[in-house]
């Protein structure tokens, strides 16, 4: 079998809250037609698809809104420098997100920092290249 495309679907308590943190992180809306309870955005070079249901609608049966007691998934964003990954702290905290992750390097080496959007759902931005 060969897949065409792939993209991710997350359950959200407020679309609105949900399409105000990400626009102000900088992501690209993903224009997905007249649906007010689905905001999506496109992440990366490749564009991959995130879609924000907000509960209530027909993803309900398949996701948990509630991200915050369990980790579902998580996603990593590359960064090119320490101060990509420090200004990735800054703005997730400005933008009403949580750092559960301080900036900082692992037992690894890399450099990193976890943060989490309004609704419990997680990433972490990681500098690939480890630490001297």
């Amino acid at each position: 079998m060969k897949t065409k495309k792939i993209w991710a679907n997350f359950s959200v308590s407020d679309v609105g809250r949900t399409s105000r943190f990400y626009t102000q992180l900088g992501f690209t809306p993903n224009n997905t037609g007249n649906y007010p309870k689905l905001a999506s955005f496109l992440f990366g070079d490749d564009a991959f698809v995130i879609h924000f249901f907000e509960k209530g609608s027909q993803i309900d049966g398949y996701l948990t809104a509630d991200a915050t007691s369990a980790s579902e998934i998580i996603f990593t964003l590359s960064a090119e420098t320490e101060q990509e990954v420090r200004d990735w702290e800054a703005n997730v905290k400005a933008a009403g997100g949580t750092v559960f992750q301080e900036a900082g390097r692992d037992k690894a080496g890399y450099f990193g920092v976890g943060f989490a959007d309004p609704d419990g759902h997680k990433f972490n931005v990681l500098l690939m290249e480890p630490g001297m």
